[in-house]
């Protein structure tokens, strides 16, 4: 099925429970699929139609089984940003505004807005800290240089399958794999599509601290500006090493060893 911003999430839980994989894809997915099928009209026998052939054709990998808590604390994660955002417009609306009562009403607001981020924050630790494996998980997560609270908690709310499948697949469903744009002799540059965009912003996040205090991802940052490459294009090359660098931790169940000095010869 498509994804629909999250109301699909109810279906997927009937189905999951009654034991039927099911698989979320990205609409514009979706609608390519059926473009490069021939079938340009849209009705929702079409649709469906196209749907059940797309997942024949290509097989997209299965929706993780969600717990009740997972699925709370995918919900708290989601109310986080809006709330954050809403804080950084007021913020920038407070630099503009020049009314005294506008300025205070702004402030009164920002200063709701904290107290409802200190909440969800508080609820969040909560619930994390109530599941052992989660704990644990975080702590993995955590011991990375560049990896904070934030980026951990995301991670293990909307990236269940970190630690199960190939940094490859992971990159793919996250948004941070480049894919080429080659024909013939022509090379065109790498771009990066679609993919889970909550965990995209929390890895580049991480990965503009990371190159400031990671050893290992500042080493592989300077490299990339070396050969020329655009900032931006590093960065985004540093999470998709970042992402690597967590799914093996947590497939291997340990936490970060910083690298060992160069012994003198």
């Amino acid at each position: 099925m498509e994804s629909t911003g999250g109301i699909e999430r109810g279906v997927v839980q009937v189905f999951q429970q009654h034991n039927i994989a099911v698989a979320v894809i990205n609409p514009k997915r979706a609608r390519d699929f059926s473009k490069a099928s021939g079938r340009l009209a849209k009705t929702d026998r079409i649709d469906a139609e196209m749907l059940a052939h797309f997942g024949e054709a290509l097989q997209p990998l299965p929706k993780p089984l969600a717990t009740e808590e997972q699925r709370a604390l995918s919900d708290l994660v989601h109310r986080r940003q809006p709330v954050v955002e809403m804080m950084n417009d007021e913020r920038r609306r407070r630099h503009s505004a020049h009314n005294r009562t506008a300025q205070a009403d702004i402030d009164s607001h920002i200063a709701w807005l904290k107290q409802r981020l200190k909440a969800l924050d508080a609820e969040i630790d909560q619930l994390r800290q109530a599941d052992a494996d989660w704990q644990q998980r975080y702590e993995w997560l955590t011991s990375v240089p560049g990896v904070g609270r934030v980026v951990a908690t995301t991670l293990l709310a909307l990236l269940p399958e970190l630690g199960q499948l190939s940094t490859k697949r992971l990159a793919s469903l996250v948004g941070v794999a480049p894919f080429n744009f080659d024909s013939g002799k022509l090379k065109g540059k790498r771009h990066i599509v679609g993919g889970r965009a909550l965990v995209r912003s929390a890895l580049y996040m991480a990965a503009l601290v990371a190159v400031q205090h990671n050893p290992v991802i500042i080493a592989f940052y300077e490299r990339l500006l070396a050969r020329g490459k655009e900032k931006k294009v590093a960065l985004v090359a540093c999470a998709h090493k970042l992402l690597g660098i967590l799914n093996a931790l947590v497939t291997q169940q340990q936490s970060w060893q910083p690298p060992r000095a160069a012994t003198p010869a």
